[in-house]
């Protein structure tokens, strides 16, 4: 070839790929046939309107659709974009036909419509698998800059913004793959999903990754007989409730989780999810055993039975949002109805649990949640050389909160206790504990005034430190003066202790209490008010044998009364002296 006659047609070939490059514009009756229908048979929608339509041949076959609305025959889906790209593939075109292998949507807004009684995420994809599963196959299909409304009713019931996902190409009975990224109720979010849209039994994977949760799904589905899909689950969120809140949830009790992390086998039936081989982590504390989730009725139930080796439950109650302790006249109604608006059966086992400093071993607790009834307990639990043991049972009546508290220790080390426990530093001995309270209240200071019950408590053979009452009863003996000096210091060993409370309409009466050891006996009579947390007592102290008598005067706040000995009456005549109960209140 000639030095002309390549330069003619290395010209040629320029000017073909000019024009192949240049977009013309054609009239929408020429282009539906062919272009739009192709689209629709690649993704199952209709475009109902469009304002222009292009075609480039080169360097490969594509249309552009510009300000383009579609929708899905059934109505479930409908939207507009700014543009919607499509390249052709090369061989049909040359055969006379327009086939298309990838679709680009940029800026779509897409309304989803889902069923008004779908309130969460596997409700609003239900409708859009159920389209894709009746097509045979569609395109490789990019969204770009969009946002979804899921609408029920016309109603919108959630956004989907910053949408940037990327269907894969699929034939019949391949499965759908999804990927990309979104963000939902103002969380960036980057899922990947692989479901089997076409056949009865198939792979599925799912993959979300946001700052509220981790999770990995990876297992098999079958919709035949019925929809059951089985696999292996792993979980974590660096907080339950900000996680639920996340989904439109709120349920009380979640609050008092906070760093979760699980793992389980899943198997999941309409209605139903069983998790079996559950790995749970509650603040670094392993729980292993099985979980239940299921849904009647409009409810969820938890249940399950969980054990491990360590339990912080202090850390775990001392998250949850409970009623204040506010007294108050004024003061709100207990909210009940969110306390139960979740059913709950859990049964949790483990070798130490800890609660406020306290350490229990082999402890067997409970938690059973219905609707109107609310129950907790510990069915079991060793606690320095003794054991424990309560329940508590809230129940929904016309006339408020009907309560019953239950519990007792049987046996237990206080010097041991104390350890633990600054609260009993003072105190050593063996006790053992009983009692039960009832009340009825729409508040809790109505709960707290209508409490009612008895107890009663037996210590033995221990030392109560910052009082020498048998020293003081020695020295009134030889010299009264001197048992004003230093009494407040030392210690009292006693070989027993005990009383009989009462309570009734909030008020605890004291009775028939005394602690004795040699030498000396101490008596406790009285009342305490539930309600103002104030004490009214009086005490005598006396030698075992012998007329002497020191009456002392308990009054003022439960937290830190004063304690003080009545000076003026050591120096009456006997008997003159002699401690009288408080006024009844």
């Amino acid at each position: 070839m000639t030095r002309r006659a390549s330069i003619l047609a290395y010209s040629l070939i320029l000017v073909l790929g000019l024009l192949g490059l240049q977009s013309w514009s054609f009239a929408v009756a020429r282009v539906e046939q062919h272009v739009i229908g192709a689209i629709e048979a690649r993704t199952g929608l209709t475009v109902t309107a469009l304002e222009r339509a292009e075609i480039a041949f080169l360097p490969l076959p594509r249309i552009s659709l510009s300000q383009v609305a579609f929708t899905q025959r059934d109505g479930s889906l409908a939207g507009r974009a700014l543009r919607l790209r499509a390249r052709a593939r090369l061989l049909p075109l040359l055969a006379g036909r327009i086939d298309v292998d990838r679709i680009d949507l940029v800026g779509p807004q897409l309304d989803v419509a889902i069923a008004r009684a779908g309130d969460g995420p596997a409700d609003w994809l239900a409708g859009p698998l159920d389209d894709l599963q009746r097509l045979r196959g569609q395109s490789h299909i990019t969204i770009t800059a969009g946002s979804i409304f899921l609408r029920a009713e016309g109603a919108i019931r959630s956004i989907l913004r910053d949408v940037n996902l990327v269907l894969a190409e699929r034939e019949a009975q391949a499965p759908l793959s999804v990927a990309g990224t979104f963000t939902w109720r103002g969380v960036p979010t980057e899922v990947s999903l692989l479901w089997p849209v076409a056949t009865a039994r198939g792979r599925t994977m799912l993959s979300v990754e946001a700052p509220l949760l981790k999770l990995q799904f990876e297992g098999l589905r079958s919709s035949a007989p019925e929809t059951i899909t089985t696999g292996q689950l792993t979980l974590a969120t660096r907080s339950l409730p900000e996680l639920v809140g996340w989904f439109g949830e709120a349920p009380r009790l979640a609050g008092a989780i906070g760093p979760l992390s699980l793992s389980a086998d899943l198997r999941m039936r309409p209605n139903d999810t069983a998790l079996t081989n559950v790995v749970l982590r509650l603040d670094g504390d392993r729980l292993d055993g099985a979980l239940n989730l299921a849904t009647a009725a409009g409810r969820t139930a938890l249940s399950g039975t969980l054990a491990g080796a360590t339990l912080d439950a202090g850390r775990l109650l001392g998250r949850l949002d409970r009623p204040s302790t506010s007294l108050t006249p004024d003061a709100a109604p207990l909210p009940f109805a969110a306390w139960t608006a979740q059913d709950l059966d859990l049964r949790v086992s483990v070798e130490t649990l800890r609660l406020d400093g306290a350490r229990f071993t082999d402890v067997a607790t409970y938690l059973l949640v219905k609707k109107g009834r609310f129950e907790a307990g510990i069915g079991r639990a060793s606690a320095y050389g003794g054991s424990v043991k309560g329940r508590l049972l809230a129940t929904a009546t016309p006339a408020g909160i009907d309560l019953k508290l239950t519990g007792g220790l049987d046996k237990v080390n206080l010097g041991r206790a104390g350890a633990d426990l600054p609260s009993l530093a003072r105190l050593s001995g063996t006790a053992a504990l009983q009692f039960g309270l009832d009340g009825l209240g729409h508040t809790l200071p109505e709960l707290v005034a209508s409490l009612s019950g008895k107890g009663n408590l037996a210590l033995r053979q221990g030392e109560l430190s910052g009082f020498a009452f048998g020293e003081l009863v020695r020295r009134a003996e030889r010299n009264p003066s001197l048992a004003l000096r230093d009494w407040r210091q030392g210690k009292t060993a006693f070989d027993s202790a005990g009383a009989t409370v009462t309570v009734a309409n909030g008020i605890l009466t004291l009775a028939d209490a005394q602690m004795s050891g040699q030498g000396y006996r101490l008596t406790l009579i009285g009342t305490a008010g539930l309600a103002d947390a104030q004490l009214d007592m009086a005490a005598l102290l006396q030698p075992a044998t012998g007329p002497l008598r020191l009456p002392f005067r308990l009054k003022g706040p439960l937290a830190a009364p004063a304690f003080d000995l009545q000076a003026e009456a050591l120096l009456r005549p006997v008997g003159a002296g002699e401690a009288e109960p408080p006024p009844s209140r």
